[in-house]
């Protein structure tokens, strides 16, 4: 589910790297465990801001941006798997 609310922020905020919109992401979701009551330690911040990081990093190695990704829908893809 992350991957898909990433790409479609993505999409929105083209100027920002995928990365970037990846951390930004996983900080509104620590923020609000944070404020419903978790606990927040040194784990939960490194993958928080690490993961969408190393996520820029790998895109940039292989040179792949999701962005330019065509998604279908669930009739488009049943309709691939029925074979009509």
């Amino acid at each position: 589910m992350t991957i898909y609310a990433n790409i479609g922020l993505g999409k929105r905020m083209s100027r920002i790297p995928i990365g970037i919109v990846e951390v930004m992401l996983w900080a509104v979701v620590l923020l609000a465990g944070y404020l419903l009551g978790g606990s927040v330690g040194i784990g939960t911040l490194i993958s928080t801001f690490g993961a969408g990081l190393v996520m820029q990093l790998v895109y940039y190695l292989i040179k792949f941006e999701p962005r330019d990704l065509k998604h279908k829908g669930v009739i488009e893809v049943s309709k691939v798997l029925v074979g009509k």
